[in-house]
Formats: C-alpha cells, structure tokens, sequence
C-alpha cells in the first residue's frame, strides 16, 4: 500500500513538471499578454481637464535680473528663454518674422473665448517685471488656434486673446509703444499633425517674440 501510494506521488510530481514544462514553451512564441490600465491615458495625458496643453518648464529656480528682481521660475519656463535671449550680447533678432517665437507656457483661456484664467496672472506679471528690466526691448504678442471650427471665428479669437494679454501687460505697466499683437488663426503650428488632443492643445497657444533689444 506504502508502495503504490509512493508510486502515485511520483507520477503526480512527474506530470506537473511536464505540465509546466511545456506551458513555459508555449509562452515563448505566444503573444504577450497586455493588462489594460483604464487610467494609463489620464495618467499620462499632457493636457489638463480644461484642455490645456501642460508644458514641462523643468526645475525651480531664482531667476537674477539685471535690476536686481528675482522671480522663481522654471529652467526650461518661458521667463527663462525670453530671459536668455534679451540678456545675452551676442543674439540679435530675426530679421525673418516667423522665428524667434516663445510659447506663452502658463497663459491660458476659458474655452473659446478671450478671458484670461487666474493662474495666467503670474506669467504675465513675470513678463512684465522682465519687460522693465530690459526697458529698451520691445515684443509682439501671437495669437493662434487649432484648425477645428470656423476659419473666421478662429481668426478673431486668436487676434482677440493676443490683444487681452497685450492689454493686461500694458495695465502691468508696459509702455504701448515697446508691444504691439496680432492673431494667426490656424497658422504657423508647433504640432504639425494636430490630430490629437494633446496636439491641438499645443496649437491653441499664445506666443511672445522680441523684436528689438
């Protein structure tokens, strides 16, 4: 009886080997298995739930201007490259119009329309403050759309949210004369294929450029 339920117990071990044996070559040329996570997209997604675009403005820091004023901004923000280019001898300005354009990384809208959300308020008061300690620069304001909607409806919203933020500078205490703005439409995209979400997000932008140092 000893015998036969030894017997029995090395036949049960010796067929689950088999068993995981051949499950294990059945894996290598079976197609994988993909566990859907239903919030992989939100998780990963670069527009916020108002569809804006969310640019990654890299690490904090305290940003010296030539003033004196410091402002706390990140490494790859707009501040920083507006900062760059007006503090640096040696870069001139384009005489080609269409280069030398910074995206507006913090300035947003409510949707389809031309009012300023209150988190925009910082970078436009940071713009300023740089603004004043370059008083002799001067800048143009763009403004630009997805090409979703009417053609003529873009063009006004993006020629009216270039003149809101030209206007809340000038407000801030920037002379007119050194700011002037203008509205694209669905012209001059940064994302080619605005085919996405996110890249219409990116579309949807307003844009600051120096035009004299």
């Amino acid at each position: 009886m000893n015998l036969n339920l030894k017997t029995l117990t090395m036949a049960f071990v010796t067929s689950l080997l088999i068993v995981s044996c051949k499950c294990d070559r059945g894996n290598v040329n079976s197609s994988p298995v993909v566990v859907e996570n239903p919030d992989e997209e939100v998780t990963n997604s670069k527009i916020d739930s108002e569809g804006n675009y969310i640019y990654e403005i890299g690490n904090l820091f305290d940003l010296t201007l030539p003033n004196g004023m410091k402002l706390n901004v990140g490494e790859n923000s707009t501040e920083n490259k507006i900062f760059k280019f007006l503090n640096d001898a040696n870069s001139t300005v384009s005489e080609d119009k269409t280069v030398g354009w910074v995206t507006l990384d913090r300035v947003y809208f409510s949707t389809g329309k031309a009012d300023l959300t209150d988190v925009s308020e910082t970078q436009i008061k940071n713009i300023v403050t740089i603004l004043e300690a370059f008083p002799s620069a001067t800048v143009k304001i763009g403004g630009y759309t997805d090409n979703t909607g009417d053609a003529e409806i873009n063009q006004k919203v993006s020629t009216d949210r270039a003149k809101t933020v030209t206007d809340r500078i000038i407000t801030n205490g920037i002379d007119q004369s050194r700011i002037e703005s203008e509205g694209y439409g669905a012209n001059h995209f940064v994302c080619a294929a605005n085919d996405t979400d996110e890249c219409r997000a990116q579309n949807r932008r307003v844009d600051i450029r120096v035009t004299k140092k």
